[in-house]
C-alpha cells in the first residue's frame, strides 16, 4: 500500500520528467524510519531518482549517478530476505511509464515476533514428548500467541493505510485522500444543493527560508503552516498537502460570499504571522491562493483542482499574500 501511494503521487511527475518534484516526494516517504531506499526508473531501467538512508549514520542521501537497473519481468514483485523486503511496482498511466522500487526493513517488533515464533516452535516440538497432561497448557499458550500476532498485524495494516493516505511530514491528507474527499464534497453538494469552495495554496517566500536555514527549518515551516491552516477551518473541512509548498483546502457548506471571504482573510492573516524556527530566528512567509466554487464551477475533482491552480497563479501575479476567485 505504501508503494501504491507513492506511485500515485509521482505518476504525473514521471510523465512530465519533473525530477525535483519526484525527489521531494521521495524524501517525504523516506521520513518513515522503516524505509531504507526508494528508486524511480523509466520503462527502460534508466534511474530518474534514487534516495537511500545510510545504515550507520541514518542520513538520507541522494544518488545523482546510478547505474541502469533491470526491472522485474512482472508488474508487481515482492522479495523478502531476512528482515529486508524489496518491492517493485510498475508505473502505469494508460501505458507503462516506469518502475518504482521500495526497500523496507523490519522493526524490532518484527524481530521479536520472529524470534518468539522460533522459540515457540522449538518448545512445542519438545512438548510432544512430555506427559499428555501438558497438552492443555501448550494449546492455551499457542492460542495466546496467535492473538498477539493478530494484534500486531492489525496495527501494521492500520499504519500502512495511514502512510498511503497521509503526507509523511505534516500528517495531512495527501493527494490520494484529497481526491476522495473532493469526490465526496461534489456528491454532497449535488445531493443537498449546497456550495463548497476549493482553495489551492502556494507559499510565498518559502524557498529563501529553505536556502538560508536548511531543509530542517523548511520542514518545520511546512508543519507549522499545516497546523495554522487546520486551525482556520472547521472540523468537517479538509486541509491537504499536495507536496512541496502546495496545500489545498476544501471549505464545505459555504452559505454566503461574506462567510467565504472572512475565512480566506483569516487564512491569509494566520500565515503572515512570523514563524519562530528552531534556529532561533523568526521568519516571515505568506501565501497565494486560488479559489473555485462548486457548483458554479461544475467540473470533476481534477478539473476543479486545475481551475483553482489557474486562479492561484493570477493571485501570485498581483503580489504575495493575495487570493483570486476563478
Amino acid at each position: 500500500m505504501m508503494a501504491e501511494g507513492v506511485a500515485i503521487a509521482i505518476q504525473d511527475d514521471v510523465i512530465s520528467e519533473n525530477y525535483a518534484q519526484i525527489e521531494g516526494r521521495l524524501r517525504q516517504t523516506l521520513a518513515d524510519p522503516q524505509v531504507l531506499s526508494i528508486l524511480v526508473a523509466d520503462e527502460d531501467g534508466k534511474v530518474l531518482s534514487y534516495i537511500q538512508r545510510d545504515a550507520i549514520s541514518d542520513e538520507v542521501k541522494i544518488n545523482y549517478s546510478s547505474p541502469r537497473v533491470r526491472p522485474p519481468d512482472q508488474s508487481l514483485e515482492v522479495l523478502t530476505m531476512g528482515d529486508l523486503t524489496t518491492q517493485w511496482l510498475q508505473l502505469v498511466a494508460g501505458v507503462p511509464i516506469g518502475w518504482l522500487r521500495l526497500e523496507i526493513v523490519g522493526t524490532r517488533v518484527d524481530d521479536a515476533l520472529t524470534n518468539l515464533r522460533r522459540e515457540v516452535a522449538i518448545w512445542l516440538l519438545g512438548a510432544c514428548f512430555v506427559l499428555l497432561s501438558s497438552l492443555g497448557a501448550v494449546l492455551w499458550r499457542t492460542r495466546g500467541l496467535i492473538k498477539m500476532e493478530e494484534a500486531v498485524m492489525q496495527g501494521r495494516t492500520e499504519a500502512l493505510q495511514k502512510v498511503a493516505n497521509h503526507d509523511s511530514l505534516t500528517g495531512l491528507p495527501n493527494r490520494h485522500l484529497l481526491l476522495d474527499r473532493l469526490g465526496q464534497a461534489i456528491a454532497s453538494s449535488n445531493r443537498n444543493k449546497t456550495h463548497f469552495a476549493l482553495c489551492f495554496i502556494d507559499l510565498d517566500g518559502f524557498k529563501p527560508v529553505n536556502d538560508s536555514y536548511g531543509h530542517d527549518a523548511g520542514d518545520f515551516v511546512l508543519k507549522e503552516v499545516g497546523i495554522r491552516l487546520t486551525a482556520c477551518v472547521r472540523e468537517n473541512d479538509t486541509v491537504a498537502r499536495l507536496g512541496g509548498d502546495e496545500f489545498v483546502v476544501i471549505l464545505v457548506d459555504i452559505d454566503a460570499s461574506a462567510d467565504l471571504n472572512a475565512t480566506l482573510d483569516r487564512i491569509l492573516a494566520s500565515i503572515k504571522k512570523p514563524i519562530a524556527i528552531p534556529e532561533g530566528v523568526d521568519v516571515g512567509i505568506s501565501l497565494s491562493m486560488g479559489v473555485t466554487i462548486f457548483p458554479e464551477d461544475s467540473g470533476g475533482p481534477e478539473e476543479l483542482l486545475n481551475h483553482a491552480d489557474e486562479a492561484m497563479y493570477l493571485a501570485k501575479k498581483r503580489g504575495p499574500g493575495q487570493y483570486s476567485i476563478y
